[in-house]
């Protein structure tokens, strides 16, 4: 008897992080600084056990908010969220909103 894995998809996961952080201020707050707390891998190295740690309780959380079938987000995926939400950066060069894309 084969057993199958349920169909998780990360588009679907992140569009429900989305919804639960815009829906919740504490929750976006609560992210936030959990993202601030994490510490970027030096010299893309391996993530350290504080970091480890705290991507963990990040996980958790989102899980409590979304619901147990979150995936969890990776080492990678959380220095991008670091990087929009606690420093404010986002790569311009294919924004959407960019000013010298022509109309």
């Amino acid at each position: 008897m084969e057993t199958t894995q349920p169909n998780r998809d990360p588009h679907a996961q992140l569009r429900r992080l989305y919804i639960a952080l815009l829906e919740d201020q504490h929750r976006f707050d609560e992210f936030k600084q959990l993202l601030a707390l994490y510490e970027v891998p030096r010299d893309a190295g391996e993530e350290s056990e504080e970091a480890s740690g705290t991507r963990q309780k990040l996980n958790a959380r989102i899980r409590d908010w979304i619901g147990p079938d979150f995936d969890g987000l990776s080492s990678a995926q959380t220095v991008l969220w670091r990087n929009i939400v606690v420093e404010e950066r986002i790569n311009v060069a294919v924004s959407p909103w960019k000013e010298s894309n022509g109309y």
